[in-house]
């Protein structure tokens, strides 16, 4: 099969007046299931210097959650979290995790600053390579890279678990635990 799309492609490539695209046709029955992300592109850009408080930049969202960006473009919300497990008050993504989430570890690291004003729907803030916006329907979103929450009114979306971006900049780490040096660092 990948030879005739070859082929196919070099005929098509070649052939004067022809387009040079082809596109795949999508598998039989398969469905997409449409992307939680919002479009923010259009959303309004607000300035960050009304939103400033020790500890960064923050704001209060339609459905409750005190939200923030802070040092090196950390992000998060404290309050209740749709979908999250009971007692779980805290989502976000602090310089160095590999992830978004809503476990412990958030919680014992995230700032003990308070928004003073609220974010409102179609509004965009950015503050140290971190942006976050409201939606129209009151949700909150941010993101930084792949990195990326929304919460809505009934649940909450994270982005891809674990995304290892140091083995995109700097290469595998031995993985040896202390006592078995030389240790293969994958079984």
């Amino acid at each position: 099969m990948l030879s005739l799309f070859v082929a196919v492609l070099i005929l098509v490539t070649l052939s004067p007046g022809v387009p040079a695209a082809l596109a795949e046709p999508a598998e039989p029955g398969a469905s997409a299931a449409p992307s939680p992300w919002p479009d923010i592109k259009y959303y309004d850009r607000v300035d960050a210097l009304p939103f400033a408080v020790p500890g960064g930049v923050w704001f209060l969202t339609p459905n409750g959650q005190n939200c923030g960006i802070w040092r090196r473009g950390s992000f998060g919300c404290t309050g209740e979290i749709p979908g999250a497990p009971q007692g779980t008050r805290h989502i976000g993504w602090i310089d160095g995790d590999r992830a978004v989430h809503y476990d412990w570890t958030v919680a014992v690291r995230f700032p003990n600053s308070q928004a003073q004003l609220p974010l409102r729907p179609f509004s965009v803030i950015t503050h140290e390579g971190t942006t976050c916006a409201v939606t129209p329907a009151g949700g909150t979103y941010c993101e930084r890279g792949p990195m990326r929450f929304l919460i809505g009114a009934d649940e909450t979306w994270l982005s891809a678990p674990w995304i290892d971006l140091s083995w995109v900049t700097l290469g595998p780490a031995s993985c040896s635990p202390p006592d078995t040096p030389g240790a293969p660092c994958y079984s």
